[in-house]
Parts: C-alpha cells; sequence; structure tokens
C-alpha cells in the first residue's frame, strides 16, 4: 500500500482524485494499492526517464482541480 501526494510549496496537501478530477483512479492522501501501482510507476519514470532528461507528459504546474478545500 502507498499515499498519494501531490506537492505543492504553497499549498498544504489536500484530499482529492489524481490525474482525473473526481474520477480519480489514485486518490490523493488515501493509502490504497492503485496507489501503490502509481508509485512503481512514477520509480521507472524517475529511474528511466527524468535522469536521462527527458519531458514527462505531464503538466508542470500545481493543480488545484479534484482536490477538496477545506470548509472555512
Amino acid at each position: 500500500m502507498a499515499y498519494l501526494i501531490d506537492f505543492s510549496y504553497d499549498t498544504e496537501p489536500l484530499p482529492g482524485k489524481f490525474p482525473f478530477p473526481g474520477l480519480g483512479p489514485f486518490g490523493l492522501l488515501e493509502e490504497s494499492q492503485m496507489n501503490y501501482v502509481g508509485k512503481m510507476m512514477f520509480k521507472w519514470a524517475y529511474w528511466n526517464l527524468m535522469l536521462k532528461g527527458l519531458a514527462l507528459p505531464l503538466e508542470p504546474r500545481f493543480n488545484i482541480a479534484g482536490k477538496m478545500l477545506p470548509s472555512i
């Protein structure tokens, strides 16, 4: 099992779904088997793409879509 956290220096980690808002398949701040699969995919991408300087097909900017904001 693994947790998935969408990181930003300006925003606290929020629960939600990634990469498709509301659908997932990865639940942010939830422990799940699917997040473990995502962790293993990221590990492969890190060692085989990022360290070689290849571009990832992901948006580099933090996106708030799909995140559940705390009610004030």
